[in-house]
């Protein structure tokens, strides 16, 4: 194809809305802050995006809205976290948006997981295991490491409805994989004094973290994923645990604390509440400073009761 027919081919996709003109800022959509900040890092002065999700909720149980389908359908990237995580309202919102190449399938459709090696993947399911996933733990952003596949997965699909600037998607997505790379290995280092350790959990939030790290799972406050504890299920967890054989009791803020509190006073450790999302505590404005600042406070706190 010669010159004049790729500016020909370029302006009849412009004008048809399938690619953008040069000068204008993609629309990204994600369904969390963390997606949104690893698509704000690989796109740059590229992007404008938004995220669904606010930082300090459970995208699991977000509910499909109107303006989540107007928002879909005016965007040039859709961007979804995958394993199971938004089950209940993506699909629903995929479905009614105008827009067909934010799809799954389409050229604007971005599952950011695909390529991912995913933990806890149960070999079978029933209904008396809890709110399960599938297709194993979503919550791998929480490891920067697993995370640049999906760094890989949005540079790819920015590329295709942004093909003019993928020199610069490209050199932003090696900017972040070798800024991760550095990062964790230097936390994985910090922590080997403190390797196998082992905590209480509420919910299997943070576990890509705790493994990347060295930390092992003692137990959890849930008796299933998404199962409320009842009051005989958290006086089991009291009665079989001591300081010996857990170092903390840890949890996310959305979850009722009191409950976590109970399990760690009733064993006398202490508790500490974890940064779920990109942007819900300070210093976790991007995948590499939330997972800096999650490490940060387990390190200290793993230190002070090794100190005592």
């Amino acid at each position: 194809m010669n010159t004049l027919a790729k500016r020909l081919l370029a302006a009849l996709l412009i004008s048809l809305g399938l690619i953008p003109s040069a000068s204008a800022r993609l629309r990204v959509t994600t369904t969390t802050t963390d997606l949104a900040a690893l698509a704000e890092t690989v796109g740059g002065d590229r992007v404008d995006v938004f995220s669904l999700s606010r930082p300090l909720q459970d995208a699991h149980y977000l509910d499909a809205t109107p303006g989540m389908i107007v928002r879909i359908s005016r965007s040039d990237l859709f961007i979804e976290n995958g394993f199971d995580l938004e089950m209940g309202w993506v699909p629903e919102v995929l479905r009614e948006t105008r827009n067909r190449n934010v799809r799954s399938g389409g050229p604007g459709h971005v599952n950011a997981s695909n390529g991912i090696q995913a933990i806890q993947v149960p070999e079978r399911i029933h209904r008396d295991m809890g709110d399960v996933h599938p297709s194993g733990n979503p919550h791998y952003t929480l490891d920067p490491i697993i995370a640049q596949q999906a760094a890989r997965n949005i540079a790819d699909g920015l590329i295709r409805v942004d093909p003019r600037h993928a020199d610069t998607y490209r050199a932003n997505l090696e900017a972040f994989i070798a800024r991760s790379d550095e990062v964790v290995n230097e936390w994985v280092a910090r922590f080997e004094p403190h390797a196998g350790s082992r905590l209480i959990i509420y919910h299997k939030h943070f576990d890509y973290m705790f493994e990347r790290l060295g930390l092992g799972i003692a137990d959890s406050i849930e008796p299933l994923p998404g199962l409320a504890p009842s009051a005989r299920h958290v006086a089991g967890l009291i009665a079989r645990h001591t300081p010996d054989t857990v170092r903390m009791v840890v949890m996310e803020p959305w979850h009722d604390q009191r409950v976590g509190r109970q399990v760690a006073d009733g064993i006398g450790v202490p508790l500490l509440i974890l940064c779920p999302t990109v942007g819900s505590c300070e210093g976790a404005g991007d995948l590499i400073g939330l997972f800096e600042t999650n490490a940060r406070k387990l390190l200290e706190l793993l230190e002070a009761e090794a100190s005592e």
